[in-house]
């Protein structure tokens, strides 16, 4: 299998920092992998991020992109590298298809080689007949697109997504989706991918990377994390005050934890032991409004546990 991108503790220092931004970092994406990226703001991914596209130079470690060092090989890794940054620069009394002239140009790409695929990709995004006005007419979404159809003037070898629905609305993220699963599937493109949205990482990324505070604390399938992390919970809804009285009263503190005025959710490692309890319960209070859920875990779910775990030991 074909690597990619290849860091070997990779540290990031910077002089008013008192924490290392990244600090002993290391992995390695494949071909065709399509990797999320979490962590809380400030952990470290817009950095890391800026590390791979060769924005800013690494303090210590390795890092090779495509066969290359992204600081002293910065031709060859901006020619199979295409990024979409959490805020591209653009130039707002320009027409939103100089933009993409522009991108073309700084790229070493010739216009009449790319004007085709761009006449696709901005019909694809619906920005055909926008693409005479001026950057500061659009709007956030279709800014948005604008700077995915910059970053794809050619097939990458590794595409960087940097909050890429940030401004999208539903029809635009899915379409972004399809675009992103066809480079992965047609082209064998490696994506990266970092996004507040966690069911947009578990929706299409294989793996996850996870950092906090500099470190890498994951690196694992949403599966495995789920699996791992992840905490079951029953929501239940109780209308009959003297039932939500029986429920805490069979179960033991601390699992029965209010999510609202007549709905609670039972929670806690041992919840599988409790739902048989939980379900005689609402069974005998279903005539009152009773209703039980069973919640599955989530990636959020096992995301928010290992995050909060880790800040629990460091801060021991």
């Amino acid at each position: 299998m074909t690597a990619i991108v290849i860091a070997e503790g990779l540290t990031k220092k910077y002089k008013t920092m008192v924490r290392p931004a990244l600090s002993d970092v290391t992995y390695t994406l494949n071909q065709a992998e399509v990797i999320g990226l979490l962590g809380p703001n400030g952990a470290g991914k817009t950095t890391l991020v800026k590390l791979m596209c060769g924005i800013t130079s690494r303090s210590a470690g390795g890092l090779t992109i495509c066969g290359g060092d992204p600081m002293t090989d910065a031709g060859m890794v901006k020619r199979t590298v295409a990024a979409v940054h959490q805020s591209g620069p653009m130039d707002n009394m320009l027409p939103a298809i100089d933009q993409v002239k522009i991108a073309a140009a700084f790229r070493g790409l010739r216009w009449r080689d790319v004007r085709h695929r761009v006449d696709e990709m901005m019909a694809l995004f619906d920005l055909e007949d926008v693409a005479g006005q001026l950057a500061f007419t659009l709007s956030g979404g279709q800014r948005r697109r604008l700077q995915l159809v910059r970053a794809l003037l050619t097939v990458p070898n590794l595409l960087i997504l940097d909050e890429p629905s940030a401004g999208l609305d539903v029809q635009g993220r899915r379409q972004m989706w399809e675009l992103i699963a066809k480079l992965n599937v047609e082209h064998g493109t490696t994506i990266i991918w970092t996004s507040h949205y966690i069911e947009e990482i578990e929706r299409n990324c294989a793996r996850v990377l996870i950092i906090d505070r500099g470190r890498l604390v994951s690196d694992d399938t949403p599966a495995a994390l789920v699996a791992t992390y992840g905490r079951q919970s029953i929501l239940v809804r109780l209308p009959d005050p003297d039932d939500r009285d029986r429920l805490r009263a069979l179960l033991p503190d601390g699992t029965v934890v209010a999510a609202g005025e007549t709905a609670f959710t039972v929670d806690g490692a041992g919840v599988d032991e409790h739902l048989p309890t939980v379900v005689d319960l609402v069974r005998g209070a279903a005539v009152r409004g009773a209703v039980i859920e069973f919640r599955a875990p989530s990636l959020e779910d096992a995301y928010v546990a290992l995050i909060d775990q880790g800040r629990e030991r460091v801060d021991l």
